[in-house]
C-alpha cells in the first residue's frame, strides 16, 4: 500500500486566548469564636502528644494529619482557607466529603500554634475567616491506611508494602531510609526498600499484624500498607509443528517492543534471531528457567500479528518487529509456576525502563491479578506505571485480565458480578488496557464473532472512567464455560518449543496485537508521542459489542478495535494531527478547514466531524480520590453566516468524564454553518498539589468526514494551495507497513 499521511496541523494555526477566572469561596460562622479556638488548642495539644513522639518525625520536616470541617460543608471548599494557616491538602477520604488528609511543616505548625493563640486572645478573633472551618484535628486513622486482608491483633505473617506519602525531598528519602533500616534491623526484621523518581516510596516486608500495628504507631508518614499482590500467567495448549522448509522475511522494522512476561523460547529457528536482548536477571527467586510458553506466545503475536496460520499456510513468516525478552515469571526445581510480585515487579519494570526509554517506547504487559479492583484504590505497580508513563513518555500496554469461571447466565449475570471486573495493573490510568473480542465462533461457543470474549474482564477504572480503552481477538470458549483452547476458535501463536504454533484464549494475546499497532505507528510517525499514538489508535477503533441484549456501554469493550490501516492511511475523510501544550492562563484555539463543497448545494453531502484528545495528566499517588491533577474542557467554534459561533457537545455522540484524560465527540452538522475556518478551544484546569507554571502536553485528532461518502474531503484539503498542512512526504519510506 502506498503511503498517504494524514495531515499535521502547522503552529501557526493555534491561537492563544486569555482566560478570565473567577475565584470564590464559602464563608463559615461562629457563635463564639473564643470558645472554638480554646477547643482547637485543645485537640491540637492531644495531636501533639500522640504524633510527635513518633520516629520519623525528627527526619521529615513535614506532619501529616487529618482535619475536619462542619459536616454540611465539603473540605475542598475550605482547603484556601486552610492553606493560609500552612496546611496542605494530600487526599481526601472516600467515606465523609468532610474530612481531608493534610501535610504542614515543622516551622508552619509552629506559626499554626502562634495564629491560634492569637485566634483565641484577640477583641476582633483574629485570623477567624481561616480557623472557623476547622471542626477536628487528629491523627490519620489506621483503618484509612490498612488493606481488608490485615487484622492488627494476627500472629500470621502478611506480605505488605509500606507506602510512604510522595512530596519528601531527597534528603528526607535518604534519612528515612537509614532510619528505617535501623528500625527492621532492630527488629530483626528483613526489608527493602524502593524509591521511584522520588515519588514512590516503598517498603517490602513479611510482617504480622503486631509488627504492623508497632509500625503505624511509630511513623507519621505511612500512607497505606498493602497486601503485595502476586501475578500470574497461563500456559497455551501445542498445535501442528510448522514445516521446516518455511521461509522467514527479514523484520519489516529494525525497531522493538519489551515484554515483561514469562520468556521467550531459546529454540527453533523462528524467534530467537528476532529477541534483540534477553534481560534475565529479574526471575523470581527459587526459579531454575524461564517459563517459555506464555512469554513465546505472547512475543509471536507482538512479532507476527494475528494472522499467523495464515502466513504458515503460504509457507511465509513475515515478522515485523524485534522484542526484548525480560522474564519475571519462571519455573521452580518442582516445575511450579513462580512470578514477582507487586513490589518486585515495579522495581524491574522501574530499572528496565530506565535504562531504555530512549529507544523503546512501547511495554507490553500480558500478566495480572486474580482480584478485582475496588472503587477510589490503585495498586502499587499501578501508581508506578502512571509515574513512569509521564516521566518517560513510554506507552505500557496491559492486559485487562480474564474471569477464570462462569459467575452466571451469560452474558448479563457474568458481566454484571464484581469478580468480572478488572484487576492489577489494568487501572493504570496512563496504560492503555486491552480486553479481548472473539474473531471465530462455532457450534456451542459463547461468544459470536466480533463480540466480547466471555472471559475479558471488564470496566469500568478505579475511578469509574474507562477501562479497557481497547479490544482485539483473543480468542473464545465454547459453553457452558470450557476455557480449554479449542483451536477453530482461540488464539494462536508460537509454542515454546520454537517450531510448532499454539493455541490458547486470554487477554494476554489481545494486547500483543495492540503493542504491535502501536510500534507500528511510532514507526510511521517518528515525530510523534506517545499522547498522539494513544489518539491515532483509539480514534481509528470501530465499536464492539457484548450481545444483542445488552446496550452498548464504554466498560465492556472501549472505544473498540483499532484498524490499523485507517490509523496508518489517509482515505477520503480529512483528517488533522496536532500535539501541543497547554497553560491555565489560556485557551489553545486549533483552527481546521471545512471544504466549500459541504455547503455547495451541488454535492448532496453531509458534514460529520469526530475528535479525539488525548493527554497525560500528572497524578497524584496520595490522592486516589483526586488521582489525576490535570483535566481538559473543550469547546468546537463553527464558521457561519453571522460569524464564529460556540456550539455545545453535549448533545454528541460522546465519551467525556472529567479528569479522564481520554475524551472523544461525533457529531453531525446539517444547517446553520458554512465553510472556511472552524476551530476546537481547549482550556486546562488543574487541581492538587502542582505548580502554577504546569503546562499540560496534549494531542488532538479531527476528522471532517462526509457521511454519505461524496466528497473525497482529503484530496480537497491536501490539494489546495492556499493551506499548508504538512502530509509528511518527506519521512523515511523504506519500512513496509501494509
Amino acid at each position: 500500500m502506498a503511503k498517504k499521511y494524514h495531515l499535521e496541523i502547522p503552529k501557526d494555526n493555534i491561537s492563544k486566548r486569555q482566560i478570565n477566572k473567577n475565584p470564590f469561596g464559602i464563608s463559615i460562622q461562629r457563635e463564639d469564636y473564643t470558645k472554638h479556638g480554646v477547643s482547637l488548642r485543645e485537640i491540637k495539644n492531644s495531636f501533639k502528644q500522640h504524633e510527635f513522639i513518633k520516629k520519623d518525625i525528627p527526619v521529615i520536616s513535614e506532619i501529616f494529619l487529618q482535619i475536619a470541617t462542619v459536616n454540611k460543608y465539603s473540605i475542598k471548599s475550605q482547603t484556601t482557607k486552610l492553606e493560609h494557616l500552612g496546611f496542605k491538602l494530600v487526599s481526601l477520604v472516600p467515606q465523609n466529603v468532610s474530612i481531608g488528609n493534610f501535610k504542614i511543616s515543622d516551622k508552619k505548625f509552629e506559626e499554626f500554634e502562634e495564629k491560634l493563640e492569637e485566634y483565641i486572645s484577640s477583641v476582633d478573633n483574629t485570623y477567624k475567616t481561616y480557623f472557623s472551618p476547622i471542626e477536628k484535628i487528629d491523627s490519620i486513622p489506621e483503618e484509612n491506611k490498612l488493606a481488608n486482608e490485615i487484622d492488627l491483633s494476627s500472629t500470621e505473617k502478611y506480605d505488605v508494602i509500606i507506602n510512604f506519602f510522595s512530596g519528601l525531598t531527597r534528603e528526607e528519602i535518604l534519612n528515612l531510609e537509614k532510619l528505617l533500616n535501623s528500625d527492621f534491623k532492630g527488629l530483626q526484621l528483613d526489608f527493602q526498600f524502593s524509591n521511584i523518581s522520588n515519588k514512590i516510596i516503598s517498603v517490602k516486608s513479611y510482617l504480622n499484624g503486631i509488627e504492623i500495628q508497632k509500625l503505624l504507631n511509630e511513623f507519621n508518614s505511612i500512607k497505606d500498607i498493602q497486601v503485595n499482590q502476586e501475578y500470574f500467567v497461563t500456559t497455551s495448549v501445542k498445535g501442528n509443528e510448522i514445516k521446516a522448509d518455511v521461509k522467514i522475511a527479514h523484520p519489516s522494522s529494525s525497531s522493538a517492543i519489551c515484554i515483561f512476561d514469562s520468556g521467550i523460547t531459546t529454540v527453533g529457528k523462528i524467534i530467537p534471531h528476532l529477541v534483540r536482548n534477553r534481560i534475565n536477571s529479574y526471575l523470581p527467586s527459587g526459579t531454575i528457567r524461564p517459563q517459555y510458553s506464555h512469554g513465546t506466545f505472547v512475543a509471536s503475536r507482538c512479532i507476527f500479528g494475528d494472522n499467523l496460520e495464515y502466513q504458515i499456510s503460504q509457507n511465509n513468516l513475515n515478522p515485523y518487529c524485534y522484542v526484548i525478552d525480560v522474564p519475571v515469571f519462571g519455573i521452580d526445581y518442582y516445575g511450579n509456576i513462580k512470578g514477582l510480585n507487586d513490589f518486585d515487579l515495579g522495581k524491574a519494570i522501574t530499572e528496565v525502563v530506565e535504562s531504555l526509554y530512549k529507544e523503546i517506547k512501547v511495554y507490553n504487559l500480558s500478566l495480572g491479578s486474580t482480584l478485582s479492583l475496588i472503587d477510589n484504590h490503585r495498586t502499587h505497580l499501578a501508581n508506578i506505571l502512571d509515574i513512569l508513563s509521564k516521566d518517560y513518555d513510554v506507552l505500557f500496554v496491559v492486559s485487562s485480565g480474564n474471569i477464570s469461571s462462569s459467575l452466571g447466565s451469560y452474558p448479563t449475570e457474568h458481566f454484571n458480578h464484581p469478580n468480572a471486573r478488572i484487576g492489577s495493573p489494568a487501572e493504570s490510568l496512563l496504560s492503555i488496557t486491552v480486553g479481548s473480542i472473539a474473531k471465530y465462533e462455532y457450534e456451542g461457543s459463547l461468544s459470536k464473532g466480533n463480540h466480547i470474549s466471555p472471559f475479558s474482564k471488564i470496566g469500568p477504572g478505579t475511578d469509574g472512567g474507562l477501562k479497557p480503552e481497547l479490544v482485539t481477538h483473543g480468542g473464545n470458549i465454547l459453553a457452558p464455560y470450557n476455557l480449554n483452547p479449542f483451536s477453530r476458535i482461540a488464539s494462536c501463536g508460537l509454542f515454546e518449543d520454537g517450531v510448532s504454533i499454539s493455541y490458547d484464549n486470554g487477554t494476554s494475546f489481545s494486547s500483543p496485537i495492540v503493542s504491535r499497532y502501536a510500534q507500528i505507528l511510532f514507526d510511521y510517525y517518528p515525530f510523534a508521542n506517545v499522547n498522539l499514538i494513544k489518539a491515532l489508535l483509539i480514534h481509528f477503533s470501530e465499536k464492539r459489542n457484548v450481545s444483542e441484549n445488552i446496550n452498548f456501554d464504554f466498560k465492556f469493550t472501549g472505544f473498540g478495535e483499532p484498524i490499523i490501516d485507517k490509523a496508518l492511511y489517509a482515505y477520503n475523510s480529512a483528517t488533522f494531527l496536532y500535539q501541543g501544550n497547554l497553560d491555565s492562563d489560556n485557551y489553545d484555539y486549533i483552527k481546521f478547514n471545512i471544504p466549500n463543497q459541504f455547503v455547495n448545494k451541488n454535492f448532496d453531502s453531509k458534514l460529520k466531524l469526530k475528535i479525539t484528545i488525548v493527554y497525560n495528566p500528572e497524578v497524584d499517588i496520595n490522592n486516589f480520590i483526586e488521582y489525576s491533577k490535570a483535566r481538559l474542557s473543550v469547546k468546537l467554534v463553527k464558521n457561519t453566516n453571522q460569524g464564529n459561533k460556540e456550539i455545545s457537545l453535549s448533545d454528541s455522540n460522546t465519551y467525556f468524564k472529567q479528569w479522564s484524560p481520554i475524551l472523544q465527540f461525533e457529531k453531525t452538522f446539517t444547517r446553520n454553518f458554512i465553510d472556511g475556518e472552524w476551530f476546537v478551544a481547549l482550556r486546562l484546569y488543574t487541581r492538587g498539589n502542582i505548580l502554577n507554571t504546569y503546562t499540560q502536553d496534549y494531542s488532538i485528532i479531527i476528522e471532517v468526514i462526509d457521511e454519505n461518502g461524496i466528497i473525497n474531503v482529503y484530496d480537497i484539503i491536501k490539494n489546495d494551495k492556499s493551506l499548508d498542512y504538512n502530509s509528511n512526504e518527506s519521512i523515511d519510506d523504506s519500512i513496509n507497513y501494509a
